[in-house]
């Protein structure tokens, strides 16, 4: 059985810098895997100590300060978007199922 870790590691990181980033659906390509199984392994990767980084251009490892820095700010914005969203469809979801209360006596 191969060692699908290792194997994407070492596809990562011959892609240094934003410019050089490998699009998921091409590594699902060359590991023959699903998308869902490339994401867990990278996310296996980042917590074994591997800073992947990732954008609309794919996956790559940083290359200088500011990539990494201009990851992590965009990773913070969805964060606090993502927050956002849930809490207002927190709140209006529970409006929306809870039914009126009409005609209501004292």
């Amino acid at each position: 059985m191969k060692n699908l870790k290792a194997e994407i590691k070492n596809i990562l990181l011959r892609h240094e810098g934003q410019a050089q980033a490998i699009k998921s659906k091409e590594l699902c390509l060359l590991l023959t895997l699903p998308d869902r199984q490339v994401r867990l392994l990278i996310r296996e990767l980042r917590s074994d100590g591997l800073p992947v980084l990732s954008s609309g251009e794919g996956y790559y490892m940083p290359s200088n300060w500011d990539e990494l820095r201009e990851c992590l700010a965009s990773m913070r914005s969805r964060l606090i978007e993502d927050a956002l969203t849930r809490r207002d469809i927190k709140v209006y979801g529970e409006r929306y199922l809870t039914p009126a209360e009409q005609g209501r006596l004292i």
